[in-house]
């Protein structure tokens, strides 16, 4: 008897010891079956500044304003810790498009994988830091067999096992490349073609009459 209150008293105290704290995860299957998990309190969101209103958004679609051949674009990313610990050091890396060329923002940019890469160091938990980047459109890299390309941009995050990414689209107005056509003549221009007409139907007459 005394064992079995024992053993009650034992899983009556399990129950009430809270479970440790399990990080969120983000599981993805790959070709084959095979499972990958990563923990996600680690979160970037990345926006792109409407050059129209001045505001930040997610994206900007074909309908929205658009930017010019040559014009330049600012995102922004919003860095977060949502976990419980300190992170020592977060590297992020912002993936231009071809489109695209770095113009201004910290860290490190690589003109052959077109990356700007930087650092952020002792993010505390629940902390966020925002950061702005600025790019310029490279006029040589735009198709200009399109009269609108969109891009998309893309951040990413990591700190250890934790890592998160996200994207941003935008869109730019180009000129599309084509056979020039001459204007058709209007009004205007037979009005003024009309005198020499006439002065060269004169001149045949004259020319049958002597004739």
């Amino acid at each position: 008897m005394k064992k079995q209150l024992a053993l009650l008293a034992f899983l009556f105290g399990a129950l009430l010891v809270a479970p440790p704290r399990v990080a969120a995860q983000e599981c993805t299957t790959q070709y084959g079956g095979t499972t990958t998990c990563v923990t996600t309190d680690l979160t970037v969101n990345k926006q792109v500044k409407n050059p129209a209103t001045g505001t930040f958004v997610e994206n900007l679609g074909s309908s929205d304003p658009t930017f010019s051949g040559n014009g330049e674009v600012l995102f922004r990313l919003i860095i977060k810790n949502t976990g419980t610990q300190t992170l020592a050091t977060v590297t992020v890396k912002d993936i231009f498009p071809s489109e695209l060329t770095f113009s201004g923002g910290p860290g490190t940019f690589d003109r052959g994988s077109n990356t700007l890469t930087f650092t952020l160091d002792n993010l505390t938990a629940g902390e966020t830091k925002t950061q702005e980047i600025l790019a310029k459109v490279d006029p040589d890299k735009v198709n200009r067999n399109f009269s609108l390309s969109c891009v998309i941009n893309t951040a990413r995050v990591s700190s250890g096992d934790r890592q998160d990414q996200d994207t941003a689209q935008l869109c730019i107005q180009t000129q599309v490349l084509g056979v020039t056509t001459l204007p058709v003549a209007g009004f205007e221009d037979f009005a003024l073609l009309l005198p020499f007409g006439l002065l060269g139907l004169t001149g045949i007459a004259f020319l049958i009459k002597r004739g």
